[in-house]
């Protein structure tokens, strides 16, 4: 990986000095697309099974069917897409996959792990960046902004950082 190239620092009470490296776009980008990946294989399988399940019931099929059926597939990718992120986030220390993968994670400002609530902000902000800009909002602000953060780190007061 390239060298990095920002900190951030933060003081602890007993004024000492922390510096956490920041991940970077390529490390970010990179473990995204590993998530998505493992995310498409996901999707694959949902939509899969939402086409061949009526066929295997011998549900008759029409055209309002069919629309109900991908609307549900499409409802169902979201909530897969959010459910993957708050919960590797939540349960696995701001760990995805894709960013164990690489060696970095998600953490607050103050260099904590994150919690639930912090995980369900960014989780909401993401689908909404990708929905809304299919994330090159996002991809601008880390490349624009000094702590690399995108639309979702600054609404959950988050960070990615090279985990030592």
């Amino acid at each position: 990986m390239p060298d990095i190239k920002q900190h951030h620092t933060i003081w602890t009470p007993e004024l000492v000095e922390l510096s956490m490296p920041l991940a970077g776009i390529a490390r970010r980008c990179l473990a995204r697309l590993i998530d998505q990946v493992i995310l498409l294989v996901l999707y694959i399988v949902l939509v899969v099974a939402a086409i061949g399940l009526p066929n295997l019931l011998g549900i008759q099929q029409n055209h309002l069917f069919t629309l109900l059926v991908s609307g549900a597939c499409l409802l169902l990718i979201i909530l897969a897409d959010f459910l993957y992120f708050w919960a590797f986030h939540t349960f696995m220390n701001g760990k995805t996959p894709g960013k164990s993968a690489l060696g970095i994670r998600v953490v607050t400002a103050r260099g904590r792990r994150i919690n639930s609530v912090t995980s369900l902000i960014r989780s909401l902000f993401n689908i909404a960046d990708m929905l809304l800009f299919g994330g090159g909002v996002s991809a601008l602000m880390i490349l624009a902004t000094d702590q690399e953060k995108r639309i979702a780190d600054f609404a959950a007061g988050t960070l990615v950082i090279v985990d030592r």
